[in-house]
């Protein structure tokens, strides 16, 4: 999957905004009244990020577990397409470009259907047995299950 130019853009433009990025597969940008939202797909869960309009008021972020998600779709408009998160009886509409519809939809597709990452998790339990709170049969147990 190719990323559109427009998530790279929208990245660029999240930064700086002082929108927190970090660990994001990917970013999507698009602006209702004024406010500038982020659409951002990690590995685990979606954020929406507002940056508000007149000094900033609306700002904030809003999770989405991916475990929550029922459905995704990308939807062609006559000028505008969206992607449509469908959660738990609630849509999700957030306006893009019909290539980063089409991209965003098929990335959060793909990570529903991915088992977990569990790297950060195998990272932690490194250091703990590194630093004493594990020992060597604790830590073989513990990382065979996450592993499994």
């Amino acid at each position: 999957m190719t990323v559109p130019d427009h998530c790279v853009q929208a990245l660029a433009r999240a930064r700086r905004h002082s929108v927190d990025t970090a660990g994001a597969l990917a970013v999507a940008h698009t602006r209702d009244g004024g406010t500038d939202l982020y659409l951002l797909v990690y590995p685990d869960h979606l954020e929406l990020a507002s940056t508000g309009g007149l000094l900033r008021t609306g700002a904030g972020r809003e999770t989405v577990l991916l475990t929550a998600v029922d459905r995704v779709t990308a939807r062609d408009r006559l000028f505008r397409s969206s992607v449509e998160i469908d959660t738990g009886g609630n849509t999700l509409s957030f306006r893009a470009g019909r290539d980063t519809a089409a991209y965003l939809a098929a990335l959060i597709r793909q990570r529903m259907t991915a088992g977990p990452d569990n790297s950060a998790l195998l990272h932690h339990l490194a250091e703990l047995h590194a630093a004493g709170v594990l020992d060597d049969a604790e830590y073989a147990a513990k990382r065979a299950a996450l592993l499994d």
